[in-house]
Parts: C-alpha cells; sequence; structure tokens
C-alpha cells in the first residue's frame, strides 16, 4: 500500500522534470510539503499549486487536497471497476495514494505527475510501475509487447545512447531480444542502484497487459529484489522537504 508520492512538474520548455512536493497519508491526515527541488523549479516558472503556494509550509487535510483529488477517477464512473483492474488494485485494498501511483495522476491539461516513495515490505524493495515509451515503440515491438505473458520475466539494460536522458533504461525481453517500453526516469538512478547491490534475487515481471486500455496503462510490471543494507530511496536534496516542521 502506497504511503507517500513524490510531485513532479515539467518546464514545458526544456522539457526537464523537476521533483516539486511530497504527498502523504498519516494519521489518518493528508500532508503535503515542498521539496528543495521547487526551489528550483521555480526559476523556470513553477508557481506552486492553487491555493498551496507557500514553499516553506506543510499543508495539512482531513481530506485529499482538490488538486489531487482531480486525477482521481470518480466513483460514479461506469468503467471504475475496469480500471482499477488495469491498475491491478482490488477494492480491498485501495487507497486513493496507491491509485495515484500507479497511474502518477497525469492530466493533459497541465504538467504535474505523481510517483511512490518505495519502502521495504519483508525486507524487500517492490516496485509496481507501467512502462514508459510504449507508445513511441517501432510496430514490432508493439505487438511483441502485447503478446507478454503474466509472469514474464523482463531484463533491464542502459540505453547509452539515449540523446535525451543520459540514465535511461529499456525493457526488454530475451528471447528475442525486443525492447518493450522503457523504465521509468523516475526511478532509474534507483533502480541502478538496487541492481548492483542484489544483482542475484533482481527481477522484472510482467504483471499485466491492458489490451483495452491507453497505452500509458497498457504494461503494469513489478520490480522485486533485496533491500539493500543503509540504501534509502529517493534520497538526493531535490526530494528532501523544504519545511523541517514535523510532517
Amino acid at each position: 500500500m502506497c504511503r507517500e508520492l513524490i510531485l513532479s512538474w515539467q518546464d514545458m520548455k526544456s522539457r526537464e522534470w523537476f521533483a516539486v512536493g511530497r504527498l502523504s497519508f498519516i494519521d489518518n491526515k493528508y500532508k503535503f510539503g515542498y521539496t528543495s527541488g521547487a526551489l528550483n523549479a521555480k526559476k523556470a516558472g513553477f508557481l506552486g499549486l492553487a491555493g498551496m503556494n507557500e514553499f516553506s509550509k506543510i499543508y495539512r487535510s482531513d481530506k485529499i487536497f482538490p488538486v489531487f483529488q482531480n486525477r482521481i477517477l470518480n466513483k460514479s464512473r461506469p468503467d471504475r471497476s475496469e480500471f482499477l483492474d488495469w491498475l491491478n488494485i482490488d477494492l480491498d485494498n485501495y487507497s486513493q495514494l496507491e491509485e495515484l501511483a500507479r497511474t502518477g495522476g497525469i492530466k493533459a491539461t497541465d504538467s504535474l505527475r505523481l510517483y511512490p516513495v518505495p519502502y521495504a515490505i519483508d525486507g524487500k524493495y517492490v516496485v509496481n510501475f507501467f512502462a514508459h515509451g510504449v507508445s513511441h515503440l517501432i510496430e514490432s515491438y508493439k505487438k511483441r509487447a502485447n503478446e507478454l505473458l503474466p509472469g514474464e520475466k523482463l531484463y533491464m539494460c542502459a540505453d547509452l545512447e539515449n540523446e535525451y536522458d543520459k540514465n535511461a533504461l529499456i525493457l526488454r525481453t530475451k528471447d528475442p531480444i525486443e525492447v518493450v517500453g522503457f523504465c521509468p526516469k523516475f526511478f532509474a538512478e534507483d533502480f541502478y542502484t538496487v541492481f548492483e547491490a542484489s544483482k542475484k534475487c533482481f527481477s522484472i515481471n510482467l504483471v499485466r497487459v491492458n489490451m483495452d486500455a491507453p497505452e500509458q496503462l497498457r504494461l503494469l510490471c513489478k520490480l522485486s529484489c533485496e533491500w539493500p543494507d543503509n540504501f534509502l530511496p529517493l534520497n538526493k536534496p531535490e526530494f528532501q522537504l523544504i519545511s523541517t516542521s514535523k510532517i
């Protein structure tokens, strides 16, 4: 179950992404605070969220903040059960943060995105994620991606000649070798770290293919390995809260 999310913002001119905040649900309250990355994003034009633009403040609410509520599918939608099925979330384990963690809370009307902060589960590092870049694959690779089977092992490798992202990680099949997507950019550095520390037990497996879903929700994958000693996820300064008050 997701406990905390990172909010990121994209500068549409440079296409650069900035980590700008952290959203959590603790002690039955939703809490949001800006991270140090928001100060860098501010230089590129980030003004903060509507009604929550004080960067040094921790915001608290009994209900999820409107800017995030608007990214959750309405419960009255007739296709809601199908949507949750795509995300591999059952109602017994449902939470608003879990839905946002799977979908990213993406809207066509802005440049915000959410992703989960991993935590140790029985000593394991476990992340569920949708493969990125599926829409950009050549047709033969898309066909192979659509033919993947639940539980099938995928392989992660560096895309050394990627002109836009030096840390890009490809997802590929074993035999024949075919690209079926990319690991999420925001997890790339941590994925490198846990792979190097836990090669023997590191695995990425396909959870499901959603043939009737939008391509950004097409391939749900799961990464699992041992949680490395002394490892802290998303531990760069840009991810740390500006406010020193207890969240």
